[in-house]
């Protein structure tokens, strides 16, 4: 399973793709929109919106780094906001999914954890479900369940994701309004979370913290993540609430 759309075989350059540098700290902008059944089939992914931000230098420069990337990801959102009509009357669901014993798993989990309720209204949810080896319960069950309970209008689900490129671990950022398959680079079988599914808007947010074992020769995907993982996790969930946070005020 490819996480990143722009690492599939296909030449999508004639779909409308774009790239462009944000002129700050080597930052790259790219954004895809598959409109039409033919283009989701060619690519293999889901319509829908997909926006990419590369930020190579995220972990060795300062708070000003991590506050721009932060604005990037903030005006993509609004972006899709505006597009599927979110105000602040909707009810919205923020899903952080992984494993919480787990550094490179936890990028939703503490996400989750830097929202604090009381600084929204009372339409904004969050809930961490955890993983079916420890709940024994698919994990697309229990959002399903959440999102009924709450009567959301809007699931915005974050994740750690997979990529096949090194270069990528732990610095992108992949923002869709296609939805998120849940352990899908695991393989584990979880039905998707997007608006077929659940019948409300599903965005995903989600940063590399696995490497495609191919990219090695090897049969089985591989966690690879840096030494100062903990750190890592916490600056790009820092990034990821605070776009939230400052896109839903």
């Amino acid at each position: 399973m490819i996480d990143f759309i722009d690492e599939c075989s296909y030449d999508f350059q004639k779909l409308g793709y774009k790239k462009i540098d944000a002129k700050k700290y080597n930052i790259e902008l790219l954004s895809l929109h598959v409109n039409n059944a033919f283009d989701s089939k060619s690519l293999g992914f889901d319509m829908g919106d997909y926006f990419i931000i590369n930020s190579p230098l995220i972990n060795l420069l300062d708070k000003k780094c991590f506050d721009y990337t932060s604005r990037l990801l903030k005006s993509r959102l609004k972006y899709l906001f505006k597009k599927f009509k979110i105000n602040s009357n909707k009810k919205i669901l923020i899903v952080g999914l992984g494993n919480p014993d787990i550094w490179a798993d936890r990028l939703g989990v503490e996400v989750c954890s830097n929202l604090q309720l009381q600084d929204f209204n009372k339409n904004i949810y969050k809930f961490c479900p955890n993983v079916y080896f420890e709940t024994g319960i698919k994990t697309f069950d229990l959002v399903e369940s959440v999102i009924k309970k709450v009567k959301a209008n809007l699931v915005i689900v974050v994740d750690a994701l997979c990529t096949n490129s090194l270069s990528r671990l732990g610095v992108s950022l992949q923002l869709t309004s296609s939805g998120m398959t849940p352990g899908s680079a695991m393989g584990l079988g979880n039905k998707k979370i997007c608006e077929e599914t659940v019948g409300i808007p599903c965005f995903s947010i989600g940063v590399p913290f696995m490497i495609n074992a191919k990219s090695f020769g090897l049969k089985q995907n591989i966690m690879l993540s840096p030494k100062d993982i903990r750190e890592n996790v916490k600056n790009l969930a820092y990034i990821i609430s605070k776009a939230i946070k400052e896109s839903l005020l």
